[in-house]
């Protein structure tokens, strides 16, 4: 099986070190060690810490497509979560995309952009050339730069795209059409109803809900001892694009998602963050605590 993410990598600052970071990065490492899936992240490298990017990736079993280019997203990474943003995030162009679905097949697309690196109409792009999996995050597609500081700005359109898309993730503040997390749910499971659409919303330590043609289902984080949530996004969307991708079904694939990234908050400095035998130990117990959500 092969992967493709499309987005920036990034170079995270922790404790005045520079790691890799980033969506293909962490879902990327996730599916590699974890399944043996070979993936490709699709991103800009800064040409000054190519041989670290390239070389860490390396070590994780992830295959670079690289646009060479100066500068590359940042975050300062504290208290085991990402904090200040800064460098910036070059685009990767419609064009390039396109050449790297046909020249290589892929099983799974992901479209995971930092800050609006990538556009949402790719997603027209690649459905027409691939009949690959397609997953999309959309923190960097509402991600906006104001004031040195991040914010969070929902298009009107953007609605109308995600339903293209198999499988949507976001953390639920960053469905950002409203602050009432009652309202977010609503409208989304509304929208699932008139689509084929997974939609994933994220509640940090809480846990996540799954909306899928209408219903909601509540499915709780694993009991974990946090070290570092940096990234348990990214494998969350990641680990469930993958169980899809097999044909698990819709609750089966977010919960061993769900356990995926709980099992990596904790193990977050160990060699590996978790083997698929040790998901399916979890699931059996877990699936069982899951629970349907009534508006």
């Amino acid at each position: 099986m092969k992967a493709l993410f499309i987005g920036n990598l990034t170079l995270d600052i922790f404790e005045n070190n520079l790691r890799v970071g980033g969506p293909g990065f962490y879902g990327g490492r996730a599916l590699s060690e974890g399944f043996n899936v070979e993936v490709y992240a699709l991103t800009n490298v800064d040409r000054y810490y190519r041989g670290l990017i390239l070389g860490i990736a390396n070590i994780y079993g992830i295959k670079i497509l690289e646009l060479e280019n100066k500068g590359m997203p940042m975050f300062r990474i504290s208290s085991g979560k990402a904090t200040e943003f800064s460098g910036t995030s070059h685009k990767i162009p419609n064009h390039i995309i396109e050449s790297s679905i046909k020249i290589i097949g892929f099983d799974i697309v992901t479209l995971a952009p930092i800050m609006n690196e990538v556009s949402i109409d790719a997603v027209t792009i690649i459905k027409s050339n691939s009949q690959s999996l397609l997953s999309a995050d959309i923190q960097g597609f509402v991600r906006s730069m104001i004031d040195n500081k991040i914010i969070c700005i929902w298009s009107k359109d953007l609605g109308e795209k995600l339903m293209l898309f198999d499988i949507i993730h976001g953390n639920v503040a960053e469905y950002c059409f409203t602050n009432d997390e009652r309202i977010v749910l609503k409208n989304i499971a509304d929208l699932s109803s008139t689509c084929e659409t997974l939609f994933l919303a994220s509640l940090d330590q809480r846990g996540t809900y799954a909306i899928h043609r209408g219903e909601i289902i509540y499915v709780p984080s694993v009991p974990v001892k946090p070290v570092e949530d940096v990234g348990a996004g990214d494998i969350l969307l990641a680990v469930t694009s993958y169980y899809r991708a097999i044909g698990n079904p819709v609750i089966e694939a977010v919960v061993k998602g769900v356990i995926a990234a709980s099992l990596k908050v904790e193990n977050a400095y160990k060699m590996r963050w978790f083997d698929l035998e040790h998901i399916e130990t979890i699931y059996n117990e877990h699936v069982r605590k899951i629970k349907g959500i009534n508006l």
